[in-house]
């Protein structure tokens, strides 16, 4: 994951334009760039999750088709039976 370009200073300036004194305006854009900086999922983050909800696609794809079939032949084996 990459960083997110967050403009500390101009936060700070419009935080304390806003009625923030300079501590207060520091303290919340360093928390708020703590807290954000590294949870951004990128391009290739969501590319490779896609990837791998399509490769879960196929997985579970493959097990209901086992399962009918299983299901068909069982189906068939009790009316054989009968």
């Amino acid at each position: 994951m990459s960083a997110l370009a967050f403009d500390t200073h101009k936060a700070v300036k419009a935080l304390k334009e806003a009625g923030f004194d300079d501590a207060q305006a520091e303290a919340v854009v360093g928390t708020v760039a703590d807290a954000v900086g590294g949870n951004v999922a990128t391009k290739a983050d969501i590319a490779s999750l896609r990837t791998e909800i399509a490769e879960l696609k196929a997985d579970m794809l493959k097990v209901a088709i086992g399962i009918v079939v299983a299901n068909a032949a069982l189906t068939l084996a009790i009316v054989k039976l009968l």
